[in-house]
């Protein structure tokens, strides 16, 4: 049916003349013929088989682009939560006593903490990370659940924390 509707058009735009097309017909009955019911329906079903495959790729590959965009999503959010916690990590409360840590560069900087402070800080219920820009010596105080989920994705900003927490 959508072969003569196709002859029928080919015919208006004159692309075919009336001889072209009832011969184009008359081919088409002759393969019909000659090729038998069963031949046809085969032939219907491996077009159809193969529209289902082109389908289930489609599919497929929509349903692998959605969870793509979705996991990007997740991550850029998590970032976003960590930057977050980065930004309300609460500085030292200048105390009265020193302490002092390697910062990743080899230079022994201090934090004037109080004695409860440096308390946490040695037993590893607080952990030190550098707030500011990589260059710089600005360091915040984050508990230790905050700073596992902060070495997760920017494990460079953990300067001080237990063994374990910043993966190697």
């Amino acid at each position: 049916m959508a072969a003569v509707n196709l002859r029928d058009q080919f015919k208006k735009a004159n692309l075919i003349s009336d001889k072209d097309a009832r011969r184009l017909a008359h081919e088409a009955r002759v393969e019909r013929t000659e090729k038998g019911r069963q031949a046809l329906e085969q032939e219907a079903a491996a077009r159809q088989q193969e529209l289902e495959t082109i389908a289930a790729r489609e599919r497929d590959r929509g349903r692998a682009e959605a969870e793509r965009a979705e996991r990007e999503r997740k991550q850029h959010e998590e970032l976003a939560a960590v930057r977050q916690l980065l930004a309300e990590a609460r500085p030292p409360a200048q105390g009265q006593v020193r302490f002092y840590f390697e910062a990743p560069d080899g230079s022994l900087p201090w934090l004037e903490l109080s004695p409860r402070e440096a308390q946490e800080v040695r037993a590893g219920g607080l952990c030190i990370v550098r707030r500011g820009p990589p260059a710089t010596h600005t360091y915040g105080l984050l508990p230790l659940d905050a700073t596992k989920r902060v070495a997760r994705l920017l494990p460079d900003v953990v300067v001080r924390a237990p063994r374990g927490i910043v993966p190697d």
